[in-house]
């Protein structure tokens, strides 16, 4: 049973655009910093403020009354068909069924685990290099510093709250540039077919835009 939500404290930490359409509110929720990004048609909240992990909704989403992004016969889910200033509605999957929430109640269920939506984007891809071929010797001992075969972890994370991981080896020995996919984390794997091909747009774009090609 997924805990019951409290009301958030904002402080005054609230930017807003001329037209009030978009602002960003720093608020706890239950103990946890959070950013929500006010976007007219859309959910956009930081649950760990500074932290690249969130949470998005849009149009055609999935809103869960779960804790996490599962399936179940027995989790009732909604199909996102508006998204205002002040509400979220939806379309009941079984039954058909029209339903409107309060946006705000929602933004907050999303990180207290109220709430949950399936895995539609991957709005934050970081890439990380590590080791260097010139300090490459595969033969040392030294555990103080990775001497190891260089390598690129990707870590993107998708609006259901969850990271992807992802690690790419260099084709040949000495290039910095060409990357193969080497390993990836168990939730990767479990992905179908569609979020997988999301997830590699999302990495492969962001490889190029570092200056990497993959094979």
């Amino acid at each position: 049973m997924a805990p019951t939500t409290s009301d958030a404290s904002r402080d005054d930490d609230r930017r807003s655009s001329p037209d009030d359409e978009f602002s960003i509110g720093r608020e706890t929720i239950q103990g946890r910093e959070a950013l929500v990004h006010r976007h007219p048609d859309r959910l956009y909240v930081e649950w760990r403020a500074g932290q690249p992990v969130y949470y998005g909704v849009s149009v055609g989403d999935r809103l869960k009354d779960a804790d996490s992004d599962v399936s179940s016969p027995r989790i009732t889910e909604w199909t996102v068909t508006e998204i205002t200033p002040d509400r979220i509605v939806g379309e009941a999957i079984k039954t058909g069924d029209r339903r409107e929430f309060d946006r705000e109640r929602v933004e907050r269920g999303l990180v207290v685990g109220n709430y949950a939506t399936n895995l539609s984007d991957f709005a934050r891809v970081a890439v990380h290099a590590v080791g260097d071929w010139d300090a490459y010797d595969p033969d040392t001992t030294d555990g103080t510093v990775y001497r190891g075969r260089p390598y690129v972890t990707v870590v993107a994370y998708g609006n259901n709250g969850r990271k992807y991981g992802l690690r790419y080896r260099y084709v040949t020995d000495g290039d910095d540039e060409t990357l193969t996919l080497w390993e990836e984390d168990v939730v990767v794997g479990a992905l179908d077919a569609e979020p997988r091909r999301r997830l590699f747009d999302a990495v492969e774009a962001t490889l190029a835009a570092e200056g990497y090609t993959t094979e």
